[in-house]
C-alpha cells in the first residue's frame, strides 16, 4: 500500500511543481487513457470469469444502474455548486 501512496505523492509533486513539458503532458494523457482502458478490460475479464457475478447479474444490474445514476446526478450537482461558488468569486476579483 505504501508503494501506491509513494507513486501518488511523486506524481502530485511533479504536477504541482510543473516539471513536465507540453509534449510530455500529451504523452502522459495518452498513457493514462491506455492504462485506464487496459484496467477496464481486465476488470471485464475478471467479472466475465466469475460465474456467481453472472448468475446475480439481474439483481446487481438494477442496483448498479441506480448507483450509477445517483453518482452522476450527485457529481453534476456538486460540480455545479462549486463552479457557481468559485467562478462567482473570480468574476468579483
Amino acid at each position: 500500500m505504501w508503494k501506491i501512496f509513494m507513486v501518488l505523492t511523486l506524481g502530485f509533486l511533479i504536477g504541482f511543481f510543473d516539471l513536465l513539458k507540453e509534449k510530455q503532458i500529451k504523452i502522459n494523457c495518452r498513457l493514462q487513457t491506455l492504462w485506464l482502458l487496459l484496467l477496464i478490460f481486465c476488470m471485464g475479464v475478471s467479472i466475465g470469469r466469475d460465474g456467481e457475478v453472472i448468475g446475480n447479474l439481474p439483481v446487481l444490474g438494477g442496483k448498479a444502474l441506480l448507483f450509477a445514476i445517483l453518482a452522476v446526478v450527485g457529481s453534476v450537482v456538486f460540480v455545479f455548486m462549486l463552479s457557481r461558488l468559485f467562478l462567482k468569486k473570480e468574476e468579483e476579483e
